[in-house]
């Protein structure tokens, strides 16, 4: 600690950063990039392995084999469905067939009414509120051995003829649920309750249970009372089944807020995949070739698979209704199967035996899991990058805003030493410099705190603004201008932006007087600020979801990084429109961009444009809404920490100068 508190060691860690800091941080923010691509590549990643002995996965010889049974259930709920008013769940029709199979059957209702769905009546009369019913029917297979006091989910989505066009069918997901309830009540080594629930609307419907089940609070869902329980939750499995053909199992996984399950589940959904010879793919991309692993191909097949794993979590949303389990610390993923016409296809037995495999391997935990894995990147289905792997060339991209702030915290003090010693007479040169650096040694140099620390506070209030603004400004108003919820939500965060783009523009001073010396030590001070602002909120937001953190530093480091006052007008216009592109509205448009195209195949640059500023629309919204209904972070971290650290940077670029 004593180099630390010594002037000469300061002074020389001073000189050196001042001096290095622009090299260095070019050189990390490379590497950086350079380091966490190149995880990808198969000698940098770890194969995956089973931390938790007790799922002894694909060591029981799995027995599943009704097939016939799965296929009449699968067209006497088509059947069904098209009899069924206005698409709604055919809730006799489940509750009887549970019933049948010796199961307790209950049944949920519940509604859903929340401000931001609202519908217009009228371009001059008010809103009318959108109420959404529904209904979760579930069976639960009581334990035979325990007491039930723990119990694994096998959920499956029921979708109308409406939302088949849109997200596929998943009658053979429901029809494999009952023939394998069929199949689990004829035996006696079930430790756990097994409860088979098929939920209505989606995400919804899954909240509204979870909800439930837990006894928990919300302000916009309201359900029954829920008459059948189980106990503890120790896993969870969605399935979307759509044919009783198929050409492989796509493996979802992603969470709301970048959470992910415990890592042994999706080794086992894999490993048992593989065994009853089914073709597993994870982002919808099967591994590369076993060829092609030390190769070119396979480097560039797995950094995309990688991307992909990491653009989905940093969009915050769930892959599937299954990360909702995560919220509730229930391990669950997604199995999602794709049809096929071939006749190599894959049967639904095989399916079956999977969840059989999968339904027994959890029945044999006697805790929770908890060994492997819960921060953790996936290229491929047998290899994994570990926090331990990701996080340092994150920290090498961290140390450019911290290198940045630092020289600019030193050079604001330089530049008070430097105003006071202009008073001084240029034949005293000599006699100036020491009495300087004796001011300098005897107490530091007072930085113009007074005129920065009001601006930060500026920042964050707007932030605040902007947070509440959808829920106290725009939803009122829209109607009154016949906006769709969605539209309402979207033009007045805009607004909010372009106004608050104005701001520093506005509250300039023209009667400001100021030294050239001492706008330059508030710019440097406030910059400053704003890049450790930066580098210690991204920290902070990589520990809960990486990818965000990554995505958000590599393209907004450059940026903020560069911008400073200038006196010419074209430097300032360029480096507002590079400012505008990295706000939180051109992080949404950026992202979005890139990811549809490179997962979509367009005919023409205008409707890929065109389809990406639909998409940031609605993705607006929803972030809004799943703040509401899901508990998402992804608008609290846009407006309470992305947008007010924007604002200063904005406010640097546009400092008045002398």
């Amino acid at each position: 600690m004593g180099l630390l508190t010594d002037p000469k060691t300061q002074a020389t860690v001073s000189r050196l950063i001042s001096k290095y800091y622009a090299v260095v941080s070019i050189f990390f923010y490379i590497i950086g990039i350079i380091y966490m691509l190149s995880l990808a590549h198969y000698p940098l990643s770890a194969g995956t392995y089973f931390s938790e002995n007790a799922l002894l996965p694909a060591l029981v010889e799995r027995e599943y084999h009704s097939e016939t049974d799965t296929r009449t259930y699968a067209n006497e709920l088509r059947e069904v469905a098209r009899g069924t008013p206005k698409g709604a769940i055919p809730e006799q029709w489940l509750y009887s067939k549970f019933r049948e199979l010796g199961l307790d059957v209950y049944s949920q209702n519940y509604t859903v009414s929340h401000p931001f769905m609202e519908t217009v009546t009228s371009k001059k009369g008010p809103s009318k509120t959108k109420v959404i019913t529904g209904t979760n029917v579930y069976g639960i297979l009581r334990a035979p051995r325990l007491a039930g006091t723990e119990a694994i989910v096998l959920t499956v989505p029921y979708r109308s003829l409406r939302q088949v066009a849109t997200f596929g069918s998943t009658n053979h997901g429901i029809g494999l649920m009952l023939s394998l309830a069929s199949y689990f009540r004829r035996h006696t080594y079930w430790s756990k309750d097994i409860i088979f629930l098929v939920v209505e609307h989606e995400e919804i419907g899954m909240r509204a249970w979870l909800e439930s089940y837990h006894d928990t609070k919300s302000s916009y869902i309201t359900s029954s009372l829920m008459s059948g329980r189980s106990g503890s939750v120790m896993g969870a499995i969605n399935l979307e089944l759509g044919s009783d053909s198929l050409d492989h199992i796509d493996i979802m996984i992603e969470g709301p807020n970048g959470q992910l399950p415990n890592l042994d589940l999706f080794n086992l959904a894999v490993r048992l995949c593989k065994r009853e010879g089914i073709a597993v793919t994870f982002q919808n991309r099967q591994d590369a070739l076993q060829a092609q692993w030390l190769r070119y191909e396979g480097f560039k097949h797995s950094m995309k698979t990688m991307l992909l794993n990491m653009a989905h979590q940093a969009s915050g949303k769930p892959s599937g209704i299954h990360g909702l389990f995560l919220q509730y610390h229930i391990e669950a993923l997604t199995l999602k199967g794709y049809p096929s016409q071939s006749r190599r296809a894959q049967s639904i037995v095989s399916v079956g035996r999977v969840l059989e495999g999968m339904t027994r391997s959890i029945n044999n935990l006697l805790e929770r899991l908890h060994q492997s894995f819960f921060f953790y990147i996936l290229p491929s289905t047998e290899r994994y990058i570990s926090i331990g792997l990701y996080m340092p060339p994150f920290g090498l991209l961290m140390v450019v805003p911290i290198l940045h702030g630092l020289a600019l915290w030193i050079a604001s003090g330089k530049v008070e030493d430097d105003q006071e010693g202009e008073k001084v007479g240029e034949s005293d040169e000599k006699h100036s410099d020491e009495k300087k650096d004796s001011q300098v040694e005897a107490e530091p140099p007072q930085r113009p705190f007074s005129l920065v620390i009001p601006l930060m506070i500026g920042a964050f209030v707007t932030g605040v603004l902007l947070f509440y603004c959808p829920q106290y400004f725009i939803t009122r108003y829209s109607a009154a201008f016949g906006l769709k919820p969605n539209e309402g939500i979207t033009i007045g965060l805009l607004a909010f932006l372009v106004g608050c783009i104005f701001l520093p523009y506005l509250g300039r001073s023209k009667n400001q007087q100021s030294t050239d010396l001492s706008s330059k030590a508030e710019w440097q001070l406030l910059k400053s600020f704003a890049l450790i602002w930066q580098g210690v909120s991204l920290s902070a937001i990589a520990m809960m979801n990486f990818s965000l953190a990554f995505f958000i530093a590599v393209v907004t480091i450059p940026v903020y990084t560069i911008v400073r006052p200038s006196k010419k007008r074209i430097f300032r216009i360029i480096q507002s429109a590079l400012l505008v592109l990295v706000s939180p509205y051109g992080l949404v448009l950026i992202g979005i961009l890139i990811y549809q195209a490179n997962t979509i195949n367009y005919d023409s640059y205008g409707q890929l444009l065109l389809d990406t500023l639909f998409a940031a629309q609605d993705a607006m919204y929803n972030s809004v809404v799943d703040r509401c209904l899901y508990g998402s972070w992804s608008y609290g971290l846009a407006t309470l920490v992305v947008f007010p650290n924007w604002m200063l940077f904005w406010m640097v670029v546009w400092r008045k100068q002398q």
